[in-house]
């Protein structure tokens, strides 16, 4: 653990005056707050939020593109957050780089360029930061997809959820299972390193389709498997019209059969 003293902490409030904790954690957020004995590295994170259509499980601060996506709007701000940033990071590196949404994979390969070539110019990324790429199989296009390695992308993060065309409709998922199986044929063929993201206890599903899409996802060796139980969580359209869902004991064999 790096030690951490604090410039000028504020004494501890008298008993009865609580303290707001948002307004206790500011004075972290000071530059100089933070006497550091050594440099932590850092991670970065860049959020997309728009996307094709919104899932109807998902609960992320995600929206649906209406026309032409304000992409060079987009670009702009976030360069401006990233110039304010640079007094609270100053001497750290970056270390990972994570791009997420929404859909990042919606940004054209231009703005991609951009957005990774401002990161390098306004912030110290190292030689040898992982940068990863969220992408949604409903976007893959091969040429656009080798642009974003181009530009440093070196890792993608593809939300496959099901490789099962009926799971994915209840799911309100773009992409069907061709275009899932292909969107892992272009990811293996131009990254060597990518992340395929499962979902399980999905509406209506049996342990033996668990089990065919998990068998699947391992069939192209991935470098790294990611497997999510589906929440109901609130204000989305499931927590207002849930689904029906495999019980608790399915649940738990379905956790049992990828553990296994």
């Amino acid at each position: 653990m790096i030690p951490i003293k604090v410039a000028g902490a504020p004494a501890d409030k008298q008993a009865g005056e609580p303290r707001n904790a948002a307004t206790a954690a500011l004075q972290y957020l000071q530059p100089g707050a933070l006497n550091l004995t050594a440099l932590p590295p850092l991670s970065l994170y860049i959020h997309f939020p728009w996307c094709v259509r919104k899932c109807p499980y998902c609960d992320f601060n995600s929206h649906e593109a209406k026309g032409e996506l304000p992409e060079k709007a987009y670009l702009d701000a976030v360069r401006l957050d990233l110039e304010q940033s640079l007094p609270l990071i100053w001497g750290r590196k970056i270390h990972t780089v994570f791009i997420g949404g929404g859909t990042p994979s919606l940004m054209s390969a231009a703005g991609l360029d951009r957005l990774l070539s401002d990161v390098r110019t306004l912030l110290p990324l190292a030689l040898d930061a992982e940068i990863t790429m969220e992408a949604n199989p409903g976007t893959f296009e091969a040429e656009r997809f080798r642009a974003y390695r181009d530009s440093g992308v070196n890792r993608l993060s593809i939300g496959i959820q099901s490789f099962n065309g009926a799971h994915l409709k209840a799911l309100g998922r773009i992409h069907d299972e061709a275009e899932a199986l292909r969107a892992v044929e272009i990811a293996r063929s131009t990254f060597d390193n990518f992340n395929l993201d499962l979902m399980f206890a999905l509406p209506s599903q049996t342990l033996a389709e668990a089990r065919r899409d998990l068998e699947t996802a391992l069939s192209f060796a991935p470098p790294h498997l990611s497997m999510y139980h589906l929440t109901m969580e609130p204000n989305t359209v499931f927590a207002k019209y849930p689904p029906a869902l495999p019980d608790d004991d399915l649940s738990a064999d379905m956790q049992d059969m990828i553990l296994e």
